[in-house]
């Protein structure tokens, strides 16, 4: 049995995986409760649906191995202030451990830790970079070719927020592409100070942060979640 190392306060784990090319999303399809369940059914394309599978499973497998309980009997919420449905920013059962999950064409990010809120987002530079976007997304100071790093910055602020896209990207201000992650103004006066950002390294294509409130010496290790996935999938 694989282990997955401990973590201590102050400390986060993202976790990758490539659901389209390795992972078994099938197996890992049992360890999902009736909700997750029902939410992949209704993925139309098999591409989504293994994002999805891939993406809830791996939560559960990792949250399991860190709380001590089987990925089935962890009680994972998703609560919207919006509406009734099941699809808001995930939250564990203990108090001081936060989640997150992202997925973008190859890629999952699964991010854990025993933090303050946390928000991951992973993009596939080639799906953002001519879609349009730059005047819904980029504050009037904003410049820079590299579009879809601050896209993923602004997107980790708002989903450790639990805000996600209800809030416009153009009110959260970060800082350049080529330089440090940082939050410099955004829609709240308390946030820029709360909130600390880390550019992660998703592999070639892709452009991935992490948004961390309130632990302003988090430390962030990336893991390859392959094996872990396989072991599971097996098992389920």
């Amino acid at each position: 049995m694989l282990t997955v190392p401990a973590l201590a306060p102050g400390q986060c784990q993202v976790w990758w995986a490539r659901p389209l090319t390795a992972a078994d999303p099938d197996g890992l399809a049992a360890l999902l409760d009736p909700l997750e369940q029902g939410r992949r059914a209704a993925y139309r394309r098999d591409a989504d649906r293994a994002r999805f599978t891939v993406a809830a499973g791996l939560l559960r497998v990792l949250s399991g191995a860190h709380l001590g309980i089987a990925p089935t009997r962890v009680a994972i919420t998703r609560w919207c202030p919006d509406c009734d449905r099941p699809h808001g920013r995930p939250a564990l059962p203990v108090a001081g451990w936060e989640c997150s999950v992202s997925h973008s064409g190859d890629r999952v990010a699964v991010a854990i830790g025993r933090t303050g809120p946390l928000g991951v987002d992973v993009e596939e530079a080639s799906a953002r970079e001519n879609a349009g976007l730059r005047e819904i997304v980029l504050a009037a100071d904003e410049r820079g070719d590299d579009f879809v790093t601050y896209w993923v910055r602004k997107e980790a602020v708002l989903k450790a927020t639990g805000e996600g896209l209800r809030v416009a990207l153009t009110e959260v201000v970060v800082t350049a592409p080529d330089a440090p992650p940082a939050l410099l103004g955004a829609h709240r006066a308390d946030l820029p100070a709360r909130t600390t950002l880390r550019s992660l390294t998703p592999g070639d294509g892709y452009r991935a942060c992490l948004a961390a409130l309130d632990t302003p010496s988090v430390t962030v290790t990336e893991l390859d979640a392959t094996a872990l996935l396989a072991e599971a999938a097996s098992a389920g």
